[in-house]
């Protein structure tokens, strides 16, 4: 009866973001596997036609004509349909919930994707300009409001119970140097989230969210993909994988997670937990107290 709550037949869920073979990709295969009809949008049609390719090849779903006869491991799986709009846009958030609404299957779901950090966003805030700080919250916080809005009308339209989820960072839990931008924009996403699941309940839609760490993704950097220094920092002693968070968004979107709302779960490896300001000996800068040092690292060597 449990492992039934997983499956989401019958059901169409948008996924904002979903090229690039990220995240957003790995979201979308997983949400597949349980049965939804998934709607990929993405800005790039490129992008876009290499995920359908992707997808068909690994799940055996078929473009956008109707049904796989293929199963996956918990029954049929889904169809996968794509549209190419820029959800930053009143235009493309429209273009996404008439396409979606067309879907076969009753329109239930939405994962939110898109968003991150662009370079010249690494700034200390003293330096930080208007421009920056624009694009930091364009990027990461407004078109969550407006596509989740779009959504949640209509599913209160048509009297239906939703689940939206929302792909935050542990930027929007803990603070870090040198990403005012992007940290507070995340933080902004957490109360959005928390909003709206106290406003929508009543509606029986569910808002939750994640707050994911270090995920390896294409666009990592060559450090990253490094072994030694992916888990510098992280109690499972590893960089996150898409998989990871998918994992997560799958149970969010379920049934599986039927009395959950206002939630953020963390998909970051423990590291959330870990004290900050560890020197190299892994002690926090400020214990100096000689007892303690012996009772972590035992009697000083003579």
């Amino acid at each position: 009866m449990i492992a039934e709550r997983i499956r989401l037949t019958g059901r169409t869920v948008i996924v904002s973001g979903a090229g690039g073979g990220g995240i957003g990709t790995t979201c979308a295969r997983g949400l597949l596997e349980a049965g939804a009809t998934v709607l990929g949008v993405d800005r790039d049609a490129e992008r876009l036609a290499a995920i359908e390719a992707e997808l068909a090849d690994s799940t055996g779903t078929q473009d956008s004509t109707g049904p796989a006869d293929s199963a996956g491991p918990v029954g049929p799986r889904g169809t996968l349909r794509t549209v190419c709009a820029d959800v930053s846009t009143a235009e493309g958030v429209a273009t996404v919930l008439e396409r979606a609404a067309a879907a076969p299957g009753e329109l239930y779901g939405l994962v939110n994707v898109v968003g991150g950090s662009l370079l010249p966003h690494w700034a200390p805030a003293l330096d930080f300009d208007r421009a920056q700080w624009d694009e930091s919250f364009e990027l990461n916080l407004h078109h969550v409001m407006w596509l989740s809005q779009a959504v949640a009308r209509h599913l209160v339209a048509h009297e239906s119970p939703g689940s939206i989820v929302t792909i935050n960072s542990t930027g929007g839990v803990v603070a870090a140097p040198y990403h005012v931008g992007y940290g507070t924009a995340k933080a902004a996403v957490l109360g959005l989230t928390r909003t709206l699941a106290l406003e929508w309940g009543r509606y029986g839609i569910r808002v939750n969210g994640i707050a994911a760490g270090s995920i390896t993704t294409p666009r990592a950097t060559a450090a990253a993909q490094d072994p030694e220094l992916a888990g510098r920092g992280v109690p499972l002693r590893r960089r996150g994988t898409p998989a990871d968070v998918a994992a997560a968004v799958l149970f969010l979107i379920s049934d599986l997670s039927a009395y959950t709302t206002g939630a953020v779960i963390p998909v970051e490896g423990g590291a959330l937990h870990r004290l900050g300001l560890f020197d190299e000996d892994n002690v926090p800068v400020h214990v100096t107290n000689p007892q303690i040092l012996v009772r972590i690292h035992g009697d000083a060597p003579d």
